[in-house]
């Protein structure tokens, strides 16, 4: 039998990066929460945290985590079947970061109204999201894989499409003697990070028919800053059309291949558990991608 009150100190000294903030949100000493965790890795045979600044869970620490919230999930269920007291559990989420700039902030609008239960974002590129899900860290993604994971199901949602787009000022500074792949690619571009690669190459092979190329490319990990780079005139970037709606209204982003448009499919996986909050949280999911997505 595991134990759980070790398991819950694991799971706050890791939310929050040391024993001493775990300890005071748990109104324990910080001596306590460090036995408790002790008896634990006594317990499972092997360490559960790395403990560095900021404290993690190691590949059996996580593990175990995994299981503690899909616990804390049914028992709230049976709480809510058995009349007896009720605490609210977490649901820990995976989402790519253009869902989360564009329509996910609508998702939990619709869930709060709800439900009480706090909703802890992973944030993951969509290509990253269900391995997440795979190993347990999560119990509930946004993937463009639409394969469900074992003991889970999935949902199409409909498709992310994004566009190439730049200034009026980059269009005249860099391209002026015209607008073609070739052209673009030889002009300063954008690159959120190492997994933004894929999309980028997956868009210039078919939708510009050329090579991949990403030479002329700066990184620039953050969404909101994404837009504002294209808008300043310093590059051309590949952004999700739902986006950037209001900059190219207002003639701050021209589409630099109108008709020409990358279509990223997009599913909502989840694990098969009997839980009311999980239910609501994709019931908002399904609602919301309705009218954002395409379909």
């Amino acid at each position: 039998m595991l134990d759980y009150s070790g398991l819950h100190c694991l799971s706050e000294v890791v939310r929050y990066g040391s024993f001493e903030r775990g300890a005071q949100a748990l109104n324990l000493t910080q001596s306590a929460v460090s036995q408790k965790i002790k008896r634990l890795e006594h317990k499972v045979h092997g360490p559960v945290l790395v403990r560095a600044k900021p404290l993690k869970a190691t590949d059996l620490g996580a593990q175990l985590l995994a299981h503690y919230q899909k616990v804390c999930v049914l028992e709230e269920q049976l709480a809510g079947h058995t009349g007896l007291a009720e605490e609210v559990s977490a649901l820990s989420v995976a989402v790519n970061n253009d869902v989360l700039a564009t329509w996910f902030s609508e998702v939990m609008a619709q869930f709060t109204a709800e439900k009480s239960n706090p909703v802890h974002i992973y944030n993951a590129d969509q290509s990253q999201t269900r391995s997440l899900l795979q190993q347990g860290k999560v119990m509930a993604c946004i993937s463009q894989t639409g394969l469900a994971v074992a003991g889970g199901q999935s949902v199409r949602l409909g498709t992310m499409d994004y566009q190439l787009y730049a200034s009026p000022a980059f269009i005249e500074q860099h391209l002026s003697q015209g607008i073609n792949p070739e052209t673009v690619n030889r002009s300063p571009g954008l690159i959120y990070d190492e997994y933004d690669v894929a999309l980028l190459s997956d868009y210039q092979q078919q939708c510009m028919n050329v090579a991949p190329s990403i030479n002329n490319c700066h990184w620039y990990p953050s969404s909101h800053g994404f837009v504002q780079m294209a808008v300043s005139g310093a590059v051309w970037a590949l952004l999700p059309a739902l986006q950037v709606k209001a900059q190219t209204a207002a003639g701050q982003l021209v589409n630099l291949f109108p008709g020409k448009q990358l279509s990223v499919p997009l599913f909502w996986h989840w694990f098969d558990l009997e839980s009311a909050a999980l239910t609501a949280l994709t019931q908002a999911v399904k609602q919301v991608s309705k009218y954002q997505l395409s379909r």
